[in-house]
Protein backbone atom coordinates (compact mmCIF):
# COMPACT_ATOMS: atom_id res chain seq x y z
CA UNK A 1 0.00 0.00 0.00
CA UNK A 2 1.26 3.53 -0.76
CA UNK A 3 1.04 4.64 2.87
CA UNK A 4 3.77 2.13 3.70
CA UNK A 5 6.32 3.53 1.23
CA UNK A 6 8.13 5.94 3.56
CA UNK A 7 8.46 3.24 6.17
CA UNK A 8 9.72 0.71 3.64
CA UNK A 9 12.23 3.21 2.25
CA UNK A 10 13.59 4.03 5.71
CA UNK A 11 13.85 0.37 6.61
CA UNK A 12 15.83 -0.40 3.46
CA UNK A 13 18.26 2.49 3.92
CA UNK A 14 18.85 1.81 7.62
CA UNK A 15 19.46 -1.90 7.12
CA UNK A 16 21.78 -1.21 4.18
CA UNK A 17 23.88 1.18 6.24
CA UNK A 18 24.05 -1.23 9.15
CA UNK A 19 25.06 -4.02 6.78
CA UNK A 20 27.92 -1.78 5.62
CA UNK A 21 28.83 -1.08 9.27
CA UNK A 22 27.76 2.56 9.02
CA UNK A 23 25.95 4.51 11.71
CA UNK A 24 22.74 5.83 10.07
CA UNK A 25 22.67 8.67 12.62
CA UNK A 26 26.40 9.31 12.83
CA UNK A 27 25.97 13.08 13.15
CA UNK A 28 24.28 12.57 16.51
CA UNK A 29 27.06 12.40 19.08
CA UNK A 30 26.42 10.05 21.99
CA UNK A 31 22.81 9.08 22.79
CA UNK A 32 23.66 5.51 21.77
CA UNK A 33 20.79 3.86 23.62
CA UNK A 34 18.24 6.34 22.29
CA UNK A 35 19.55 6.02 18.74
CA UNK A 36 19.33 2.24 18.89
CA UNK A 37 15.73 2.42 20.10
CA UNK A 38 14.75 4.93 17.43
CA UNK A 39 16.37 2.98 14.60
CA UNK A 40 14.63 -0.21 15.76
CA UNK A 41 11.29 1.63 15.74
CA UNK A 42 11.90 2.98 12.23
CA UNK A 43 12.82 -0.46 10.93
CA UNK A 44 9.57 -1.73 12.43
CA UNK A 45 7.68 1.13 10.74
CA UNK A 46 6.54 2.74 13.98
CA UNK A 47 6.05 6.38 14.89
CA UNK A 48 8.40 7.58 17.64
CA UNK A 49 7.79 9.76 20.69
CA UNK A 50 10.94 11.18 22.30
CA UNK A 51 10.84 12.38 25.89
CA UNK A 52 13.55 14.69 27.11
CA UNK A 53 14.46 18.24 28.10
CA UNK A 54 14.92 21.03 25.53
CA UNK A 55 18.22 21.54 23.75
CA UNK A 56 19.50 17.97 23.54
CA UNK A 57 19.32 17.46 19.77
CA UNK A 58 15.84 16.07 19.15
CA UNK A 59 15.21 18.34 16.15
CA UNK A 60 18.62 17.55 14.68
CA UNK A 61 17.94 13.85 15.08
CA UNK A 62 14.60 14.09 13.24
CA UNK A 63 16.25 16.02 10.39
CA UNK A 64 18.92 13.34 10.09
CA UNK A 65 16.18 10.71 9.80
CA UNK A 66 14.60 12.67 6.94
CA UNK A 67 17.98 12.82 5.18
CA UNK A 68 18.01 9.01 5.11
CA UNK A 69 15.04 8.98 2.73
CA UNK A 70 16.01 8.34 -0.91
CA UNK A 71 15.31 10.89 -3.66
CA UNK A 72 11.70 10.89 -4.84
CA UNK A 73 9.94 12.06 -8.00
CA UNK A 74 7.15 14.46 -7.03
CA UNK A 75 4.95 17.06 -8.71
CA UNK A 76 6.84 20.33 -9.06
CA UNK A 77 5.78 23.22 -6.77
CA UNK A 78 3.41 21.00 -4.80
CA UNK A 79 3.84 21.71 -1.06
CA UNK A 80 2.36 18.27 -0.31
CA UNK A 81 4.99 16.32 -2.30
CA UNK A 82 2.34 14.60 -4.42
CA UNK A 83 3.31 11.51 -6.38
CA UNK A 84 2.49 12.22 -10.06
CA UNK A 85 0.84 8.79 -10.28
CA UNK A 86 -1.13 9.13 -7.03
CA UNK A 87 -1.77 12.82 -6.26
CA UNK A 88 -3.37 13.56 -2.89
CA UNK A 89 -3.87 17.33 -2.69
CA UNK A 90 -6.89 19.00 -4.36
CA UNK A 91 -4.81 20.99 -6.83
CA UNK A 92 -2.81 18.01 -8.12
CA UNK A 93 -5.91 15.79 -8.21
CA UNK A 94 -7.67 18.33 -10.43
CA UNK A 95 -4.70 18.53 -12.78
CA UNK A 96 -4.67 14.76 -13.03
CA UNK A 97 -8.40 14.56 -13.80
CA UNK A 98 -8.43 17.41 -16.35
CA UNK A 99 -5.33 16.10 -18.10
CA UNK A 100 -3.34 19.26 -17.45
CA UNK A 101 0.37 18.80 -18.00
CA UNK A 102 2.13 17.96 -14.74
CA UNK A 103 5.75 18.99 -14.24
CA UNK A 104 7.82 16.80 -11.96
CA UNK A 105 10.99 17.29 -9.96
CA UNK A 106 13.25 15.05 -7.91
CA UNK A 107 13.22 15.97 -4.22
CA UNK A 108 15.64 14.81 -1.55
CA UNK A 109 14.56 13.45 1.81
CA UNK A 110 15.87 16.53 3.62
CA UNK A 111 13.32 18.63 1.72
CA UNK A 112 10.49 16.46 3.06
CA UNK A 113 11.05 17.36 6.69
CA UNK A 114 8.05 19.17 8.18
CA UNK A 115 8.07 20.69 11.65
CA UNK A 116 4.87 21.28 13.61
CA UNK A 117 5.11 23.19 16.87
CA UNK A 118 2.72 21.95 19.52
CA UNK A 119 0.87 24.62 21.50
CA UNK A 120 -2.51 25.11 23.17
CA UNK A 121 -3.44 27.46 20.29
CA UNK A 122 -2.94 24.85 17.56
CA UNK A 123 -6.28 23.91 15.98
CA UNK A 124 -7.55 20.95 13.98
CA UNK A 125 -7.91 23.26 10.97
CA UNK A 126 -4.22 24.28 11.27
CA UNK A 127 -3.06 20.70 11.61
CA UNK A 128 -5.41 18.71 9.41
CA UNK A 129 -7.06 21.23 7.12
CA UNK A 130 -10.52 22.66 6.72
CA UNK A 131 -13.50 22.84 4.40
CA UNK A 132 -13.55 26.05 2.36
CA UNK A 133 -17.18 27.17 2.59
CA UNK A 134 -17.18 29.02 -0.74
CA UNK A 135 -15.75 26.01 -2.55
CA UNK A 136 -18.17 23.72 -0.73
CA UNK A 137 -21.05 25.72 -2.20
CA UNK A 138 -19.42 25.70 -5.63
CA UNK A 139 -18.51 22.02 -5.85
CA UNK A 140 -20.41 20.36 -2.95
CA UNK A 141 -19.17 19.74 0.59
CA UNK A 142 -18.05 16.20 -0.23
CA UNK A 143 -15.92 17.26 -3.24
CA UNK A 144 -12.17 17.06 -2.59
CA UNK A 145 -11.73 20.54 -4.09
CA UNK A 146 -13.58 22.02 -1.13
CA UNK A 147 -10.89 20.74 1.25
CA UNK A 148 -7.87 22.91 2.08
CA UNK A 149 -5.10 20.68 3.47
CA UNK A 150 -3.34 21.59 6.74
CA UNK A 151 0.24 21.33 7.94
CA UNK A 152 0.21 17.60 8.47
CA UNK A 153 -0.30 16.75 4.81
CA UNK A 154 2.85 18.70 3.95
CA UNK A 155 4.68 15.79 5.55
CA UNK A 156 3.35 13.48 2.84
CA UNK A 157 6.18 11.15 1.68
CA UNK A 158 8.41 12.42 4.46
CA UNK A 159 9.09 12.92 8.15
CA UNK A 160 6.76 14.97 10.35
CA UNK A 161 8.52 16.36 13.40
CA UNK A 162 5.86 17.24 15.99
CA UNK A 163 7.63 19.21 18.70
CA UNK A 164 6.07 19.32 22.17
CA UNK A 165 3.18 17.03 21.39
CA UNK A 166 2.00 17.15 24.99
CA UNK A 167 1.18 20.84 24.74
CA UNK A 168 -1.77 20.32 22.40
CA UNK A 169 -5.32 20.05 23.84
CA UNK A 170 -7.16 16.77 24.23
CA UNK A 171 -9.55 17.49 21.34
CA UNK A 172 -6.63 17.84 18.94
CA UNK A 173 -5.02 14.69 20.33
CA UNK A 174 -8.15 12.79 19.33
CA UNK A 175 -8.09 14.26 15.81
CA UNK A 176 -4.44 13.28 15.40
CA UNK A 177 -5.15 9.79 16.72
CA UNK A 178 -7.77 9.26 14.03
CA UNK A 179 -5.31 10.19 11.28
CA UNK A 180 -2.53 7.97 12.66
CA UNK A 181 -4.88 5.04 13.17
CA UNK A 182 -7.30 5.24 10.23
CA UNK A 183 -5.86 7.71 7.73
CA UNK A 184 -9.11 9.69 8.04
CA UNK A 185 -9.59 13.23 9.36
CA UNK A 186 -12.93 14.48 10.64
CA UNK A 187 -13.30 18.16 9.73
CA UNK A 188 -16.52 19.46 11.26
CA UNK A 189 -19.29 17.19 9.96
CA UNK A 190 -17.10 15.75 7.19
CA UNK A 191 -14.86 12.71 7.01
CA UNK A 192 -11.89 13.47 4.77
CA UNK A 193 -9.71 10.64 3.50
CA UNK A 194 -6.30 11.66 4.69
CA UNK A 195 -3.21 9.95 3.24
CA UNK A 196 -0.94 9.36 6.21
CA UNK A 197 2.16 8.54 4.21
CA UNK A 198 4.67 9.82 6.74
CA UNK A 199 6.69 8.83 9.76
CA UNK A 200 6.06 11.01 12.78
CA UNK A 201 8.86 11.84 15.20
CA UNK A 202 7.20 13.58 18.13
CA UNK A 203 8.66 15.01 21.31
CA UNK A 204 7.20 15.58 24.73
CA UNK A 205 8.43 17.68 27.62
CA UNK A 206 8.88 16.05 31.02
CA UNK A 207 5.71 16.17 33.13
CA UNK A 208 7.08 18.82 35.50
CA UNK A 209 7.15 21.44 32.74
CA UNK A 210 4.49 24.12 32.82
CA UNK A 211 1.74 24.05 30.20
CA UNK A 212 1.87 20.35 29.38
CA UNK A 213 -1.19 18.17 28.80
CA UNK A 214 -1.45 14.52 29.70
CA UNK A 215 -1.38 12.44 26.54
CA UNK A 216 -4.14 9.87 26.28
CA UNK A 217 -3.23 6.21 26.51
CA UNK A 218 -4.71 5.50 23.08
CA UNK A 219 -2.55 8.20 21.46
CA UNK A 220 0.55 7.00 23.29
CA UNK A 221 -0.25 3.54 21.97
CA UNK A 222 0.47 4.82 18.44
CA UNK A 223 4.09 5.61 19.34
CA UNK A 224 7.21 3.88 20.56
CA UNK A 225 8.58 5.83 23.53
CA UNK A 226 12.30 6.69 23.61
CA UNK A 227 14.06 8.82 26.22
CA UNK A 228 16.90 11.21 25.45
CA UNK A 229 19.00 13.00 28.02
CA UNK A 230 21.97 15.31 28.38
CA UNK A 231 25.37 14.06 27.14
CA UNK A 232 26.71 11.45 29.53
CA UNK A 233 30.36 12.44 29.34
CA UNK A 234 32.22 15.73 29.25
CA UNK A 235 34.08 14.56 26.15
CA UNK A 236 30.81 14.01 24.28
CA UNK A 237 29.62 17.49 25.20
CA UNK A 238 32.94 18.98 24.15
CA UNK A 239 32.72 17.25 20.79
CA UNK A 240 29.17 18.55 20.24
CA UNK A 241 30.24 22.12 21.03
CA UNK A 242 33.30 22.06 18.78
CA UNK A 243 31.27 20.54 15.98
CA UNK A 244 28.26 22.85 16.12
CA UNK A 245 29.23 26.18 17.69
CA UNK A 246 30.32 29.24 15.72
CA UNK A 247 34.03 29.90 15.85
CA UNK A 248 35.62 33.32 15.44
CA UNK A 249 38.93 33.19 13.57
CA UNK A 250 40.23 36.17 15.54
CA UNK A 251 39.71 34.50 18.94
CA UNK A 252 41.21 31.44 20.58
CA UNK A 253 39.40 29.39 23.21
CA UNK A 254 41.95 27.61 25.40
CA UNK A 255 41.07 24.08 26.46
CA UNK A 256 40.79 25.09 30.12
CA UNK A 257 38.28 27.84 29.21
CA UNK A 258 36.13 25.34 27.32
CA UNK A 259 36.32 22.98 30.28
CA UNK A 260 35.17 25.79 32.56
CA UNK A 261 32.15 26.56 30.39
CA UNK A 262 31.14 22.92 30.29
CA UNK A 263 31.54 22.59 34.05
CA UNK A 264 29.31 25.61 34.63
CA UNK A 265 26.50 24.31 32.43
CA UNK A 266 26.72 20.72 33.63
CA UNK A 267 26.64 21.83 37.27
CA UNK A 268 23.13 23.18 36.74
CA UNK A 269 21.72 19.82 35.66
CA UNK A 270 21.71 18.24 39.10
CA UNK A 271 21.58 21.42 41.17
CA UNK A 272 19.26 21.23 44.15
CA UNK A 273 17.61 24.57 43.30
CA UNK A 274 16.78 23.67 39.70
CA UNK A 275 14.20 21.39 38.08
CA UNK A 276 15.73 22.07 34.66
CA UNK A 277 19.39 22.73 34.04
CA UNK A 278 21.19 24.15 31.05
CA UNK A 279 21.25 22.02 27.91
CA UNK A 280 23.99 21.59 25.33
CA UNK A 281 22.41 24.56 23.60
CA UNK A 282 23.43 26.61 26.65
CA UNK A 283 26.99 25.26 26.38
CA UNK A 284 27.11 26.25 22.70
CA UNK A 285 25.66 29.68 23.45
CA UNK A 286 28.22 30.37 26.20
CA UNK A 287 31.07 29.24 23.95
CA UNK A 288 29.96 31.63 21.21
CA UNK A 289 29.24 34.62 23.45
CA UNK A 290 32.50 34.30 25.38
CA UNK A 291 34.33 34.68 22.06
CA UNK A 292 32.22 37.73 21.22
CA UNK A 293 33.03 39.23 24.62
CA UNK A 294 36.76 38.84 23.99
CA UNK A 295 36.38 40.57 20.62
CA UNK A 296 34.55 43.49 22.22
CA UNK A 297 37.46 43.92 24.64
CA UNK A 298 39.99 43.78 21.80
CA UNK A 299 41.48 40.49 22.99
CA UNK A 300 42.36 37.40 20.99
CA UNK A 301 41.97 34.84 23.78
CA UNK A 302 38.86 34.01 25.82
CA UNK A 303 39.34 34.58 29.54
CA UNK A 304 37.54 33.67 32.75
CA UNK A 305 36.24 37.27 32.80
CA UNK A 306 34.45 36.71 29.46
CA UNK A 307 32.80 33.55 30.74
CA UNK A 308 31.78 35.19 34.02
CA UNK A 309 30.24 38.21 32.32
CA UNK A 310 28.33 36.31 29.63
CA UNK A 311 27.06 33.27 31.55
CA UNK A 312 23.93 34.81 33.07
CA UNK A 313 22.61 36.30 29.81
CA UNK A 314 23.09 32.99 28.00
CA UNK A 315 21.65 30.73 30.67
CA UNK A 316 18.98 32.65 32.58
CA UNK A 317 16.13 31.61 30.28
CA UNK A 318 17.49 28.11 29.80
CA UNK A 319 17.17 27.01 33.41
CA UNK A 320 14.10 26.55 35.59
CA UNK A 321 14.33 27.07 39.36
CA UNK A 322 12.16 24.91 41.59
CA UNK A 323 9.25 26.71 43.31
CA UNK A 324 10.88 26.04 46.69
CA UNK A 325 14.18 27.63 45.69
CA UNK A 326 15.29 30.92 47.21
CA UNK A 327 16.32 31.86 43.65
CA UNK A 328 12.88 31.23 42.12
CA UNK A 329 12.27 34.93 41.45
CA UNK A 330 15.87 35.71 40.51
CA UNK A 331 17.50 32.82 38.60
CA UNK A 332 20.24 35.13 37.33
CA UNK A 333 21.54 35.43 40.89
CA UNK A 334 21.82 31.64 41.10
CA UNK A 335 23.81 31.55 37.85
CA UNK A 336 26.09 34.31 39.11
CA UNK A 337 26.67 32.33 42.30
CA UNK A 338 27.42 29.07 40.47
CA UNK A 339 29.73 30.77 37.98
CA UNK A 340 31.53 32.70 40.68
CA UNK A 341 32.28 29.53 42.65
CA UNK A 342 33.59 27.66 39.60
CA UNK A 343 35.60 30.60 38.23
CA UNK A 344 37.21 31.17 41.64
CA UNK A 345 38.08 27.49 41.88
CA UNK A 346 39.58 27.55 38.38
CA UNK A 347 41.51 30.74 39.04
CA UNK A 348 43.14 29.19 42.12
CA UNK A 349 44.29 26.00 40.35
Amino acid sequence: MPIKSVRVDLKKVILEKIKNKEDPLKKIIGQDEAKEGILASLIAGHHVLIEGPPGIGKTTLAKEIAKLLPALLVIDDCPYHCDPEEPVCPSCKEKSITGEKIETVVTEGSERFIRIQGSPDLTAADLLGDIDISKAFKYSPSDYRAFTPGKLLKGNHGVVFFDELNRIPEKLQNALLQVLEEGIATIGPYDVEYPSNFIMIATMNPAEHAGVEELSDVLLDRFDMVKMSYPVSIEEEKEIILKNAKKFDEVQVPAQMLDTMIEIVRSTRDHRDLIQGGSVRASIGLYEKAQASALLKGRTVVSLEDIQKMAASVMVKRIRPSPESAYYDDPSLLITTIVGEIVEKRANT
